[in-house]
Order: C-alpha cells, then sequence, then structure tokens
C-alpha cells in the first residue's frame, strides 16, 4: 500500500484528526520525530482561513521593550511593546531607545488614514480601445463603488487611477481600509468591481486580464515608496536633551548625528530606497509578535531617518515610514497569542488602527536611536558578542555543525 502525503490527508480538512495524520505521515516519510511541531498549541479547527495542511506551531520568543511614551493622536501615554525575535539585542536596543524618548518626554507621532490599492490590468486590442475604457472608467467611478460594496462593509473606494501603456490598461483601486491592513479586502472588492466592468461594452474586447500587476507595490520596494503613500504615513521626532543622550547612551548628539548622516551618504552610494538603520528589523518583529502580514515589511521598512544637533547642543531625530501597512482587526491578529500582545497595546479589534501604527512610529524611532549609538560609540559588535550568542555548548550534541 502507497504511504500516505501529508498534501494528501484532506487539504481544507482542519480537525486535530487531520493535523495528527499528517504528522504522522512526516515522521514516516522523513523518519524523525517532530515533538515540538506535535504540541497542540493552537485548535486546528479555528485556523481555517489563516493555514493549509496545518501540522504544528513554530514558537518564537516574545519579549518586552520600553516603557516607551508615545504623544500621538489616538496613542498617547507609556507602552511596553512586545517584539517576537530570535535576534539577540534587539529587544535591550529597542528598550534603550525607548528609554531616552522617555525621558525627553515622548516622541510626538502622526499617523494618516490608510490607502491601500489594487491594480488590474486589462489588455485591449489597440492604443485607442484602451483610452476610450480610460475615459468611460472615470465617469463610472460610483457604479464600481457600487460593486465594491457586495463585498466589504469596512473597505471603502475612494478613487481609480488609470494608468495606460499603449493598449495596455492598469486601473489602481485605491481604498480606505479602516482598522484592517487589507489586503485580502481590496483584492475581494476589485474583483468584484472588475466582473461588473468586463460586462460592460468599453471592455468587452479586451483579450487579457488580470486581477493584480505590479503596480500596486503590494510586498515589493519601489522607487514611488518615498513619494505615495501605500497603507499609512508615519512620521514621529523626539527632541533629546544632551544630558539624556549622554546618560543613556553614553555619547553626544553630534556623534549620533554624524553616523546618521554618513549612512544616509552611503545609501545614496549603494542605491537604496530611503535611508535608515534598521527600519525592518524593529518591525519584523513586532509585525510577528501582533499577527500582522510579515511580507509587508518589504514596503512597510522603506523610509527616512535623520538626527541632528540642534542649536542648543540637544538631539533632533525623526523617522518618516511612508508605507506603513498594519491592522488590528483579520488576518493574523485573530490569533490568540497576538490579539494578547495587541492586548498588551490597547490596540486589540476596532477602532484602533491608527493607534496602533503611532506606536509602530514610535518603536521604530526607538530602534533607529539605539543602532546609531551603537555604532557612533563603537559598541555594535561588542553587543552582539555579549548578548546576540546562546551559550557554549556543554555537550558534543549541542556543537554547531
Amino acid at each position: 500500500m502507497a504511504r500516505t502525503s501529508p498534501n494528501s490527508i484532506g487539504r481544507r480538512n482542519w480537525t486535530e484528526a487531520a493535523r495528527q495524520e499528517r504528522l504522522e505521515a512526516l515522521r514516516r516519510s522523513r523518519r524523525v520525530s517532530l515533538p515540538n511541531l506535535a504540541l497542540r498549541l493552537e485548535d486546528a479547527e479555528a485556523l481555517r482561513g489563516q493555514i493549509e495542511n496545518f501540522v504544528g506551531v513554530v514558537r518564537v520568543p516574545v519579549g518586552v521593550a520600553g516603557p516607551l511614551a508615545v504623544l500621538g493622536d489616538s496613542a498617547r501615554g507609556t507602552f511596553h511593546v512586545p517584539l517576537a525575535t530570535t535576534e539577540g539585542t534587539l529587544v535591550l536596543a529597542v528598550s534603550r531607545g525607548a528609554e531616552a524618548i522617555t525621558a525627553a518626554g515622548g516622541a510626538t507621532v502622526e499617523a494618516s488614514e490608510p490607502e491601500v490599492s489594487r491594480a488590474p490590468l486589462f489588455a485591449f486590442p489597440s492604443g485607442a480601445a484602451a483610452q476610450a475604457a480610460v475615459a468611460w472608467t472615470l465617469t463610472h467611478v460610483e457604479q464600481l463603488r457600487v460593486a465594491v460594496a457586495t463585498q466589504t462593509r469596512h473597505g471603502r473606494l475612494l478613487r481609480v487611477e488609470p494608468v495606460r501603456m499603449g493598449r495596455r490598461l492598469v486601473l489602481r483601486f485605491v481604498y480606505d481600509t479602516e482598522d484592517a491592513a487589507g489586503q485580502n479586502m481590496v483584492t475581494l472588492a476589485t474583483a468584484a468591481a472588475c466582473d461588473w466592468l468586463r460586462r460592460q461594452a468599453p471592455f468587452a474586447r479586451v483579450e487579457a486580464f488580470s486581477i493584480e500587476t505590479n503596480a500596486s507595490r503590494d510586498k515589493k520596494i519601489a522607487a514611488l515608496a518615498t513619494a505615495e503613500r501605500r497603507g499609512r504615513r508615519v512620521d514621529a521626532d523626539v527632541t533629546i536633551p544632551r544630558a539624556v543622550v549622554a546618560r543613556s547612551f553614553r555619547t553626544t548628539p553630534d556623534a549620533l548625528a554624524r553616523v546618521a548622516r554618513e549612512g544616509a551618504y552611503a545609501s545614496i552610494v549603494s542605491g537604496a530606497i530611503g535611508a535608515q538603520a534598521q527600519f525592518a528589523n524593529t518591525m519584523s518583529a513586532l509585525f510577528v509578535a501582533t499577527g500582522q502580514d510579515v511580507a509587508t515589511v518589504a514596503e512597510s521598512g522603506t523610509g527616512l531617518t535623520i538626527m541632528e544637533a540642534t542649536g542648543t547642543g540637544d538631539l533632533y531625530a525623526s523617522i518618516t515610514i511612508p508605507n506603513l501597512v498594519v491592522g488590528t482587526v483579520g488576518g493574523g491578529t485573530r490569533l490568540p497569542s497576538q490579539r494578547e500582545c495587541l492586548t498588551i497595546l490597547g490596540c486589540a479589534g476596532s477602532g484602533h488602527g491608527k493607534k496602533f501604527a503611532e506606536i509602530v512610529g514610535a518603536t521604530v524611532l526607538a530602534g533607529e536611536l539605539a543602532l546609531v549609538a551603537s555604532l557612533a560609540t563603537n559598541t555594535f559588535a561588542q553587543a552582539h558578542a555579549t548578548f546576540g550568542r546562546p551559550p557554549r555548548p556543554t555537550s558534543p550534541e549541542e556543537t554547531p555543525r
């Protein structure tokens, strides 16, 4: 009898019995025991819509950084920020930056409303047909909004932006996604709008159609990332007194400003989009802890860090995140541990999207301050040697190979 494949056991079967069957098939086929994957850490039946062919949970340790004082429109107060990571020094570094920000009175943060796009492609027989479709579409946006409303109660179509390339037409559907990150929302809504479009005369002779192109910049780094918004635009800044810089970082505002400036020059030479120290590092740990779509770090992690000494000798530091894609409802935010991490921040559920974005901005600023300070004091390597390595192996079995 042929052995059972893990993929053949009810691809759409979210039960504990099916999970155990898949695990057993893996054990037999790979000849391994898998004791950690076997732990029942999530209810299989509650993961419908989150995972397929479920076999177990990979555990990522969570630490808290803070206290971090935030002065935002929605996030006002002192927060302990959960970070899920296996990189030693990261939680410590963000805590160090948070200490300086809090001692300075807090980071001022502003987050915009969200805009998330989906960009389908239509290929017409001729450029004239594509141009006619552009004009027709712009006079029928209200009908598109009606089609969109059949798929979402929360998403709102803001506008449609045509991008014509000869006989090809990309329509960028731009949505307000409220408290959701919104990738699935905008996909389903745009699909409904395109189904309606393709039944209309100007689109009847379309030769090719795709629900998405690269024009939405979904999970991609693009040159437009610093000029146009995808998700929320977040700006955070703080002025840290010279004495606090000396106490928290053991250096001077001038030294931090010099390191940040030299790093910006190097970013230009390397062709990087934006200039910052470690946006993606801080974000990814916060994203994993709170159930965000971690792949959106690709666009969310693009931005700008500025540090400069003020005329009075203090340190001014700011970060700009042009494309922060986060949410407090939907997706992985529904999972129990991730929801608890959002609850720690007071951001679980509807009505907290902007507040969460402001906390993310302040946390990223804390991470930038800490990394630049470690470079300014030449302690970057030492910190990783001290906190970023596991203890020495005590037995031959623990020796790395």
